[in-house]
Parts: C-alpha cells; sequence; structure tokens
C-alpha cells in the first residue's frame, strides 16, 4: 500500500491560499472596474454640464448663474481628481493581489511537484515489492515442485 505523502496538509492548505487569494482578486478587479465605472460618469457629467453651460452662455446668462456653473464645474474637477486617486488606489491593490495570488500558485505548484515525485517513487518502491513478492511465489512454486526444501 503506497505511503501517504507527508507534506499533504500543506498542499491542501496551499491550495486554500491559493483559492483564496484568487477570490480576493476578483473582488479587487470589481472594485477597480466600479472605480473606473464612476470616474467614467464623472467625465460624462462634467462634459454634459460644460455643453450645457456653453449653451446658456450663448443664449446669455447672470453672472450668478455663470458663477454658480462654474462653482459646480470646479466641484465635479475635484471629484473627478479623487476618483482617479481612488482608480490609481484600486489598480495598485489589485497589482499586489496578482503578485500575491501569483506566488501562491508558485508555492503551490512546487508542492505539487513534490507530491507527484512521492508518488512515482511510491509506484516504483509498490512495483518492486510486487515483483519480490512474485518472485518468491515463484520460487517456492518451483521449489515445491521440484521437491526441494524452501531456501529463507
Amino acid at each position: 500500500m503506497p505511503r501517504r505523502f507527508p507534506l499533504q496538509p500543506l498542499v491542501e492548505y496551499t491550495e486554500n491560499q491559493t483559492d483564496d487569494a484568487a477570490k480576493r482578486l476578483a473582488l479587487l478587479k470589481a472594485r477597480w472596474q466600479a472605480a473606473e465605472d464612476k470616474l467614467q460618469q464623472l467625465i460624462l457629467y462634467r462634459q454634459e454640464y460644460q455643453d450645457r453651460l456653453a449653451q446658456a452662455s450663448q443664449r446669455g446668462m447672470s453672472v450668478t448663474a455663470l458663477v454658480d456653473y462654474r462653482a459646480f464645474l470646479a466641484k465635479l474637477e475635484t471629484a473627478i481628481e479623487q476618483q482617479q486617486g481612488e482608480v490609481a488606489r484600486c489598480q495598485a491593490d489589485w497589482e499586489r493581489g496578482r503578485e500575491e495570488w501569483m506566488a501562491q500558485r508558485r508555492k503551490l505548484k512546487a508542492y505539487q511537484t513534490l507530491e507527484q515525485r512521492h508518488h512515482a517513487r511510491e509506484a516504483k518502491r509498490e512495483a518492486k515489492q510486487e515483483q519480490k513478492e512474485q518472485d518468491e511465489s515463484a520460487r517456492h512454486a518451483f521449489e515445491r515442485k521440484s521437491g526441494k526444501k524452501p531456501h529463507k
């Protein structure tokens, strides 16, 4: 019977760690995408508001309305800059998560390689043991047939 791979608990633990890292990476990607989407929405809204300002300016507008438009556009610019920072943070978090996941995968592959080698050695050991048992059985059968006393 093959012996159990002594590092099997470590292989299983590393598999779980790799799965967890992959899940975290997917969440980080979703956050990054959501931040990108929000940034695009802000940029589109700014463009729409700038278009409204241009149209209102052509029709004529009060100074107060112009000041309000510009103040709101300034707030939109600030929001866009903050969101660009958030996108950059999300991207950096994703990159770190990706590195963590890749490191876990490399570790898992190393343990799996050791496991495969163990199983190959065990198969070889078992084949040798079976051959030895078959040779011993054949020798005993030959000795019984020929009337010789068994060797030990």
